[in-house]
């Protein structure tokens, strides 16, 4: 666990290093935020929601590629004199900066959104209501991309590359849904989603599949992401 935590640590340090830089893209969500709050002033907060969360969403999903890129800049072969970390406990190590991350988002878009309600509506009550609509969804998804990215960027040396196996990945389920949603009959499709609308609307059942959907995908991104590292030649 030491080595684990080492890794995090430095994992961390990377993403800091230059850090006003860094913090930089982290100020465009609240920039959109008082600009759509001034756009929608006098009428709704809702139309800058989906901005601000997707701002947010977009400017912190880089910030897992910042480790990779640094660790690429600096040499894999010097990691193990650095600190005393095999590769197993690197992956874990990065893996263990996901929380952080959806963390620091979550405040994001707390601030953000606070920002554009308190500038629309002059006081913060509908606050509540609009991040509880918000947040779950947004941290489960960046979770689940990061978790699914995270194995192609240990693959690939190259965010490029990484990102175009993502999206081929990602045209592949987008065809898939598409063949179930055209051959599966209408009323199927619409009971289901019925079945989904009033199990989410459960927090307990929605808060379960969340989490429980979560588990499968690092039970197997973690393991394919070491053997991947740990087959590589560095």
């Amino acid at each position: 666990m030491r080595a684990v935590l080492s890794s995090f640590r430095l994992d961390m340090a990377r993403i800091g290093v230059l850090s006003g830089g860094n913090l930089v893209p982290l100020l465009i969500p609240i920039l959109f935020a008082v600009i759509f709050s001034l756009a929608s002033k006098g009428s709704s907060a809702d139309f800058g929601t989906g901005g601000v969360v997707g701002s947010t969403f977009g400017v912190c999903s880089i910030l897992p590629m910042t480790a990779f890129t640094y660790e690429w800049q600096e040499g894999h072969r010097r990691m193990n004199g650095m600190i005393p970390v095999g590769r197993a406990h690197q992956v874990v190590g990065r893996y263990l900066t996901l929380p952080v991350f959806a963390a620091l988002m979550s405040a994001e878009i707390a601030v953000a959104l606070g920002l554009n309600v308190l500038i629309s509506y002059g006081d913060l009550s509908r606050m509540p209501a609009m991040l509880s609509a918000a947040l779950p969804g947004c941290v489960w998804g960046y979770l689940a991309l990061q978790l699914v990215m995270f194995p192609m960027l240990y693959r690939w040396t190259n965010v490029r590359k990484a990102t175009m196996a993502f999206c081929g990945l990602f045209l592949v389920v987008f065809a898939v849904l598409m063949a179930v949603l055209t051959l599966v009959p209408e009323p199927t499709l619409d009971m289901m989603a019925q079945w989904c609308v009033d199990a989410l609307a459960t927090p307990a059942v929605g808060v379960g599949l969340g989490l429980g959907s979560l588990a499968l995908v690092v039970a197997i991104s973690l393991p394919v992401a070491i053997r991947t590292y740990r087959g590589k030649e560095l």
